[in-house]
């Protein structure tokens, strides 16, 4: 999980380096973002493990 957010807020920084709000706003969508796709695969590896 940790790498998906460590992803995310380095995506935030670069991101709010060429956009506007800035950094901090960029680092804390990219750290939520990174926490849903961490969701995302969770909820994956479930449904996996019902089917199989």
């Amino acid at each position: 999980m940790w790498w998906k957010l460590l992803i995310g807020g380095i995506l935030g920084l670069l991101v709010g380096h060429y956009v506007v709000p800035g950094y901090w706003l960029w680092v804390i969508v990219g750290l939520i973002v990174g926490y849903l796709a961490q969701l995302w695969a969770d909820k994956q590896a479930r449904t996996r493990q019902k089917e199989g």
